[in-house]
């Protein structure tokens, strides 16, 4: 995980995380990285300093797509934990990178309960989610052990039809989903339409609205899109059981 360099989270990491070493060849930008408590290593960058080559260098750059899909920027990033680990964490990333955590929260699995916290920057740019499960060993296998990206969309229904009319491996939602949407939420007509052809789902706070959708899982890790509009400033997390109950129904 890359984080922008700054002064204050150079001088906060010293002490409870101290630099790991790292062989790196002679071309290579120079980044210093610490482990946080689940061995997640967080790599800090320079991206526009003058007397510093910045980590970008290091890759190739590719042309852009002739027809974007309209993802903008990485929302957030969901990072599993160790269960002895879950509140070591929260303290690691306040201390460390000055993140504030959010209100612990219990979220439904098909096999028990998921733990889950928030984390984030001032100013919502940085955002992390930590889950933990909450199943005894043996119990079933748990959502949990997936690790996700959430990619920001500035128009989530263009881009699912553009991912759609690509064969992307999207999650298929339950159509009693969007029957409970609708009982829930009084939705326009034609948006409640939408969400249920497209798979998106859906979630508001008192700020502003949620849409959202996954991939499929690959290995450990899926991808979501969002849009955050008007304000919004949760992570869907009353779609989360609908979530995890149809990850787990595909890998029956």
């Amino acid at each position: 995980m890359h984080a922008k360099r700054s002064p204050g989270a150079v001088n906060r990491q010293q002490a409870p995380a101290p630099v790991l070493p790292r062989h790196r060849a002679v071309a290579d930008a120079p980044l210093d990285a610490v482990a946080a408590p689940d061995s997640t290593e967080l790599f800090f960058c320079r991206t526009e300093h003058p007397d510093h080559p910045s980590w970008t260098g290091d890759f190739t750059p590719r042309a852009a797509s002739a027809s974007p899909a309209g993802i903008t920027h990485i929302d957030h990033v969901a990072l599993t934990q160790p269960r002895h680990h879950f509140d070591e964490a929260s303290l690691f990333y306040r201390a460390v990178l000055g993140l504030r955590p959010h209100e612990s929260l219990e979220l439904a699995d098909p096999y028990g309960l998921l733990r889950s916290r928030a984390v984030s920057g001032p100013d919502g740019s940085v955002r992390l989610a930590l889950n933990v499960a909450q199943i005894r060993p043996g119990s079933g296998p748990s959502g949990s052990l997936w690790q996700h990206i959430a990619l920001h969309s500035r128009d989530i229904v263009t881009t699912t039809r553009r991912l759609r009319e690509r064969g992307a491996p999207l999650l298929p939602i339950p159509d009693n989903y969007y029957d409970d949407l609708e009982a829930r939420h009084e939705l326009d007509p034609g948006l409640h339409r939408t969400l249920r052809e497209l798979g998106l789902l859906y979630d508001r706070d008192d700020s502003g609205t949620f849409l959202h959708l996954y991939t499929a899982t690959v290995g450990r890790v899926f991808f979501e899109i969002v849009q955050r509009i008007d304000g919004y400033q949760g992570y869907g997390a009353a779609n989360a059981s609908v979530r995890l109950a149809a990850q787990h129904a595909r890998t029956r």
